[in-house]
């Protein structure tokens, strides 16, 4: 049931609310400051009408008996000087008492009490009479007549005179009692008219807290309850409208929108439902659709194994008649075979230069093949890095000299090591020196630099090396920039013409720089020349840096083996006739026997026939990987299975790069073609100077 309270807003609940507060508190101060005010009032009257006049009349009896002490020593005493200060004494207690009576007077003597005071003034004054009469007879000398004066007379007047203020200072302190009384009945009336207000303003308070409950709290859980339950789902939920105020309007319009949502919900319902249609039938494509990616990422799987399989194969294909060509290419240029004329010698060099252009072509293309599929493994190892460097500019010399290129680079007395993979530094340096090279005028300059920085890399400093490589040839032009480090980028077509190229070389080169967590960038003026520069972590915390201009120790088998009067054997088997021929006129300088056998089988076979001892003692044994009826995995395993044989060294040619598994399987060298006689020769020295 609705009451009056409930029809009204929420602001003029709170202003009923406000208004009855301060009545009550408007009720409360009243009562308060007017007992305030009695309580005030009758402590004042107590100590001014009762303590004072007390305090007064106290005084006034203290002065009395002093004077009579005063007087009776005055009487007995002879001294002069001494009875003139009793009677100066006497004289200011006198005048004492009369100023404090006036004083008392000056107060006001209270009704009924003019009597007693009336009787203390008749008293007081026959007292000094009797006082002046025995000063009369002292002066005379007749001190036994005025002691006797004072002891009979005297001291009936002193004990009236004295009773009359005891008795009035009863009266008073009778009066002051009342006075208290009075306080204290006042004191009583406040703390039962505190505890009164109190008690109606707790009874209050408690009323308009459960009318404001009944009319705002109410109603507003109620809006949160049903909230919630449409939260959950129940949409048929409606808020009950409580009051008519504020909160009223507020459930109604709450009702309003829950109406709203439940009409929305049935739409939004009924278009679930189409487009649940429609997705399902757009599911069906997408699966369609992802079958066939699937099945297009199958496929490029596939492509793509087959394009690393074929990089594989023609690796392999290639590399074993490039062996031949560059091998045979090489004996020639070396004479091994007799002289020949300028226009043979000529076409050798046209023959060589081809197969190592072929060769190193190849090398990039599967390089970059590896770095794609995450195969790439760096060595690393600590190195000077002038060694490299020597090693790359003695390479790239000869192409200098014939395009008249003067090439300077950086001295010093000792060289900073670098930690990094030294075959692919070596490569980085060959690549970006063939390039300043190539790209250079006859008669260029190609300038070759490194510098040490300390640059701060997260929480710690570290070294960095940057080389420096410049050349005063073409430069670069700006819309050639963006696809210098591309696979297959070159420079415009007609560059491409007159200098030649695949466009691997730099990014491969980039590719192998940021492999070492490094970096590559250039420099370039069209027409004036280029200057590239690759940083790389310098990875040693060693600060000496070795001496490079001191000779180094050299094995005594690096420039030939060591003096043997009986040659040791080799029994060789390559992938075909015409590697075993190359490997047979590598072998035939006098410093090694050799054997061939024509597969695999016969290479076990020889190999433990060649290895029971004796003069004719087996002691290396060279084979290629894809050798007839057993490869070379299989004859390696075989040669460390059987005892005899498992202790010859084993040199394993390959056209493909498979160093661990080749060290895995028990072989002492593993070399990939194509192979030249010197390595070769320096390989057998290595195995040849561990042996006893």
């Amino acid at each position: 049931m609705k009451t009056f309270f409930d029809s009204l807003s929420i602001s003029k609940k709170l202003a009923v609310v406000f208004v009855l507060l301060l009545f009550m508190m408007g009720v409360g101060g009243f009562v308060g400051l007017y007992n305030a005010n009695q309580l005030a009032k009758a402590t004042e009257s107590l100590y001014t009408n009762s303590f004072k006049r007390i305090e007064t009349l106290n005084a006034v009896e203290n002065e009395f008996l002093s004077a009579r002490q005063a007087k009776f020593l005055h009487t007995i005493i002879s001294d002069d000087a001494s009875r003139s200060f009793l009677k100066s004494s006497i004289e200011e207690h006198r005048s004492k008492i009369d100023r404090l009576l006036d004083d008392y007077k000056a107060m006001g003597i209270a009704e009924g009490k003019e009597i007693i005071y009336e009787e203390l003034t008749h008293n007081m004054g026959s007292y000094w009479v009797i006082h002046a009469r025995v000063e009369t007879l002292s002066v005379a000398g007749r001190r036994e007549e005025a002691l006797s004066l004072i002891r009979l007379e005297g001291n009936k007047t002193f004990t009236d005179t004295l009773n009359s203020i005891r008795k009035l200072i009863e009266e008073e302190k009778f009066m002051a009692y009342a006075s208290y009384r009075a306080s204290d009945f006042f004191a009583i009336l406040i703390i039962s008219v505190t505890l009164a207000l109190t008690v109606i303003a707790i009874v209050l308070v408690g009323a308009l807290w459960l009318a404001l409950t009944r009319s705002i709290v109410r109603p507003i859980l109620a809006i949160e309850e049903s909230a919630k339950k449409i939260g959950h789902g129940n949409l048929k939920e409606r808020v009950p409208v409580m009051t008519e105020d504020e909160i009223g309007n507020l459930a109604i319009e709450f009702n309003r929108m829950a109406d709203g949502i439940e009409n929305y919900y049935a739409t939004l319902e009924k278009k679930v439902s189409e487009r649940t249609d429609e997705i399902a039938h757009t599911n069906d494509e997408l699966l369609k659709k992802k079958q066939e990616l699937e099945l297009a990422n199958m496929e490029l799987a596939e492509a793509n194994k087959m394009k690393s399989q074929f990089l594989a194969n023609v690796s392999h294909e290639l590399r074993t008649p490039l062996n031949s060509i560059i091998g045979f290419s090489e004996l020639l240029q070396e004479k091994a075979f007799g002289d020949l004329n300028e226009r043979q010698h000529q076409y050798v060099d046209y023959v060589h230069s081809s197969g190592q252009h072929l060769l190193q072509l190849i090398n990039n293309i599967l390089d970059l093949s590896k770095i794609e599929a995450g195969r790439m493994e760096l060595v690393q190892e600590d190195f000077p890095i002038m060694e490299v460097l020597g090693e790359a500019l003695g390479i790239v010399r000869p192409m200098a000299h014939k395009k008249d290129v003067k090439i300077n680079s950086k001295s010093v007395p000792a060289s900073p090591k670098l930690r990094a993979d030294k075959a692919k530094f070596k490569q980085i340096m060959l690549n970006l020196l063939s390039n300043a090279i190539k790209f250079n005028s006859d008669g260029g300059v190609v300038t070759v630099g490194w510098e040490i920085s300390v640059e701060p890399f997260g929480m710690k400093m570290t070294r960095y090396l940057t080389f420096m490589i410049s050349d005063t040839g073409i430069g670069i032009k700006d819309e050639d920039r963006e696809k210098l480090f591309k696979e297959f980028g070159q420079l415009d077509s007609s560059a491409t013409r007159e200098y030649g190229g695949t466009g691997l070389g730099l990014a491969l080169t980039k590719r192998l720089v940021e492999l070492h967590n490094g970096g590559i960038w250039f420099e370039s003026a069209e027409g004036k020349g280029t200057t590239f520069y690759v940083k790389l972590p310098q990875g040693t915390d060693e600060i000496d840096m070795p001496d490079v201009s001191k000779a180094r120790d050299v094995p005594s088998w690096a420039g030939g083996p060591a003096h043997c009067d009986k040659h040791p054997l080799v029994l060789v088997a390559g992938e075909s006739s015409d590697i075993n021929h190359l490997l047979e006129i590598y072998l035939s300088g006098g410093r090694y026997d050799f054997i061939t056998a024509a597969d695999g089988a016969e290479l076990l076979q020889m190999a433990k026939t060649h290895s029971q001892g004796g003069d004719t003692a087996l002691f290396a044994i060279i084979t290629g990987v894809a050798i007839p009826k057993m490869d070379g995995w299989e004859v390696l395993k075989g040669l460390k299975a059987d005892p005899t044989t498992s202790g010859v060294p084993v040199i394993v040619i390959s056209s493909t790069d498979n160093k661990d598994l080749g060290y895995a399987l028990g072989a002492a060298e593993y070399m990939e073609k194509p192979v030249n006689r010197d390595a070769l020769l320096n390989a057998l020295d290595r195995i040849r100077a561990t042996k006893p």
